[in-house]
């Protein structure tokens, strides 16, 4: 009877106060039970006009941390045509150039000494006309930097800021001090509001990526990076460090490698000197494993998650934690180094679901992992299970047209794809991968590597198609299809990231494969040989990623150009490299295939030398017990990282988290 006239109070309160008013009368509870009313009632134009407020908003994030009431705002607010995510964007920044103009403002001489009288300097700070009349206009924009849709921070501020930096000769790298002692007290006032608008930005991001709106969240982070540096450096570099983490993430996703190199050099530099930021580099080193991951270099991948995992402290919070562990097991299981990813992964899925519930986006994306997990165990069944939990998940808070949405509906297409050679049951598998690059040709923009991804998704599934139907007009159909989605892959691969890189390559590797299915050996061979050549070229030597292609390449020379020679020197050239990558545990998943794909190629151009033959049968017998052998030690092996045991012991500790749990399954 209480909760039900405490709900009835709730709902009065929201319809019939102004919550902007209340909000510093009533308790962080209370209010947050008033923002679950308001969604609940489907109030968006009373919430919109209180979350429009940048200081609301952010505490509204403290308040629901680790509740879904924001996402389902916002959700709604879709739903009615209403951009939330524009909204808090474009506030930020405002406030981002009005800080600008306030720390020159602080920063530069006073009019008493411009003037040199004794007129005292009691006015407040100068703003833009725009935004108070009353005061003296502001300088002409001859800025060049863009932030929005190709406008300047000046567009909503209207004072150029960047005009003034240039004139002044402004570096980042260097904090601004004031130009007399006049200002003094402006500017110990202006440097406690920078540090302010620092923290309710970076909650604005976070916000931003777990609700998948990357667009939004580059927009802030630059926006936030182009403010000048004050005198307490030191104070904000914890934030500004948190910012170029988020920033090199999105990097990442975008194959801007580069670009990520030169902001993880500088923000490593800033956090080893800073006195407070030391506990973030767990985090740093994992976004650095990721982008080597993307680069596909297994080694360096693996060097940088060790570092990640030495360095995780009790200061790094609970969320950022779970983040560092996830993204350190998903490599470890491309690694296949499935021992650690397994106590890696067991350890975020109870600290995840215990710190954000069992329904919160974060949790969803640990799933994500936790799925990938299981994929590459071979346990799909299971697998399927879990990707369909995370997309439910995901549905409920974020909607259908969203990033993560469209990430979960591409995983769970490839799972469901594989369970289809079991089941024969692709049809599902191929409605996913559709539906998501749907989601994401209205979400990006035309030319996006996520877009590509889900092409070479869809055309995989076609191959797939035609290799289980026995009508061969439908499967050459579905071959062409599959080769037509390859090549367009290829062109907008080639002038998003250029042509000399991985991706490009492997949409060729992947063309080559397609043609020789269709009868087409020397086109195929052209695709194979310049994807060779580009693996060749980029990657570390002995990838087993430019192994693949070499193997594939052999495979063609084998069986279908009869060129043996050349074929059996591939052959062997890449059965040695693999051979010592597989001893290395650094194999990256496929590395058994590719070496049986070099056995029998072996045994296909020696068909006519029987002792040859023998010798390379022999060799292929041994190689199979000794894997038989080693697969029944790895499922006792120890871990590798001599640290991670010590680490989750010590992480569990001070989180009071149980770090023996038993395997688990979905629900």
């Amino acid at each position: 009877m209480i909760s039900r006239l405490y709900d009835l109070s709730s709902v009065a309160v929201v319809k019939n106060y102004n919550l902007s008013k209340l909000s510093d009368q009533l308790n962080g509870q209370v209010l947050a039970d008033l923002y679950k009313s308001g969604v609940r009632l489907g109030l968006v134009d009373v919430l919109w006009e209180h979350f429009s407020h940048l200081e609301y908003f952010c505490d509204a994030l403290d308040l629901c941390e680790n509740s879904t009431i924001l996402f389902e705002f916002v959700l709604l607010a879709e739903k009615q045509k209403k951009c939330f995510g524009d909204l808090l964007v474009k506030t930020v920044c405002r406030y981002a150039a009005l800080m600008t103009h306030q720390i020159l403002e602080a920063t530069s001489r006073c009019e008493r000494c411009l003037r040199h009288d004794d007129e005292d300097d009691d006015d407040v700070l100068m703003f833009p006309k725009s935004l108070y009349p009353d005061r003296e206009s502001s300088p002409v924009c001859d800025c060049s930097s863009t932030t929005l849709g190709g406008s300047c921070l000046c567009s909503l501020s209207g004072f150029c800021s960047g005009s003034v930096l240039a004139r002044r000769a402004v570096s980042p790298d260097i904090a601004l001090e004031p130009e007399c002692s006049h200002n003094s007290e402006k500017y110990d006032l202006v440097c406690t509001q920078l540090l302010v608008l620092l923290n309710r930005g970076y909650k604005v991001v976070e916000f931003f990526v777990e609700s998948g709106q990357i667009d939004n969240a580059r927009n802030v982070i630059t926006a936030l990076l182009q403010i000048p540096i004050t005198k307490n450096r030191v104070k904000a570099d914890c934030v500004l460090s948190l910012l170029n983490v988020r920033l090199l993430q999105i990097h990442t996703v975008d194959c801007k490698f580069f670009e990520g190199y030169q902001i993880f050099t500088r923000t490593r530099a800033r956090l080893k000197s800073s006195l407070y930021g030391s506990h973030l580099l767990a985090l740093l080193y994992g976004e650095e494993a990721s982008r080597m991951m993307a680069l596909c270099k297994h080694k360096s991948a693996i060097k940088w998650v060790q570092k990640a995992i030495k360095h995780v402290r009790k200061e790094l919070p609970t969320a950022l934690t779970i983040e560092v562990f996830r993204q350190c097991c998903k490599i470890c299981v491309a690694s296949k180094l499935f021992a650690e990813a397994k106590a890696l992964m067991m350890f975020s899925l109870k600290l995840s679901e215990e710190t954000h519930g069992a329904t919160h986006p974060c949790h969803a994306q640990t799933l994500l992992i936790y799925g990938f997990y299981l994929l590459n165990m071979s346990e799909i069944d299971e697998s399927v299970l879990v990707y369909r939990q995370c997309l439910d998940i995901f549905l409920n808070t974020l909607g259908d047209v969203n990033l993560k949405t469209a990430c979960a509906r591409q995983a769970l297409g490839l799972a469901l794809f594989i369970q289809g050679y079991n089941h024969y049951n692709f049809p599902e598998a191929l409605w996913q991968i559709e539906k998501s690059t749907q989601i994401l040709e209205n979400l990006l923009n035309s030319k996006h590597v996520f877009i590509a991804a889900s092409w070479r998704l869809k055309a995989l599934l076609l191959e797939g198609l035609a290799a289980n139907t026995e009508n061969e007009q439908v499967a050459l159909e579905n071959l062409k299809q599959a080769k037509k989605l390859y090549w367009a892959c290829v062109k907008m691969s080639r002038e998003i990231v250029g042509e000399m890189t991985v991706q490009t390559a492997r949409y060729y590797e992947h063309v080559g494969k397609v043609y020789r299915v269709l009868g087409k050996p020397h086109k195929a061979e052209d695709c194979l040989v310049r994807a060779e050549f580009i693996m060749n070229h980029v990657l570390e030597e002995g990838s087993h990623e430019s192994l693949g292609v070499t193997v594939h390449l052999a495979t063609l020379y084998a069986f279908d150009l009869d060129k043996k020679t050349s074929a059996e020197r591939l052959f062997l050239r890449c059965l040695r490299s693999l051979r010592e990558i597989q001893d290395t545990h650094v194999s990256g998943v496929g590395v058994d295939d590719f070496i049986e794909m070099c056995y029998r190629g072996l045994l296909r151009v020696s068909d006519n030398r029987p002792d040859t033959q023998s010798t390379y049968l022999q060799w292929y017998t041994d190689w199979r017990d000794q894997l038989q052998e080693q697969n029944q030690r790895n499922t006792a092996k120890e871990v590798l990282f001599q640290d991670l045991e010590h680490v989750l012991t010590f992480v569990s500790k001070e989180l009071k988290v149980n770090t023996k749990i038993k395997s688990r399954t979905a629900r």
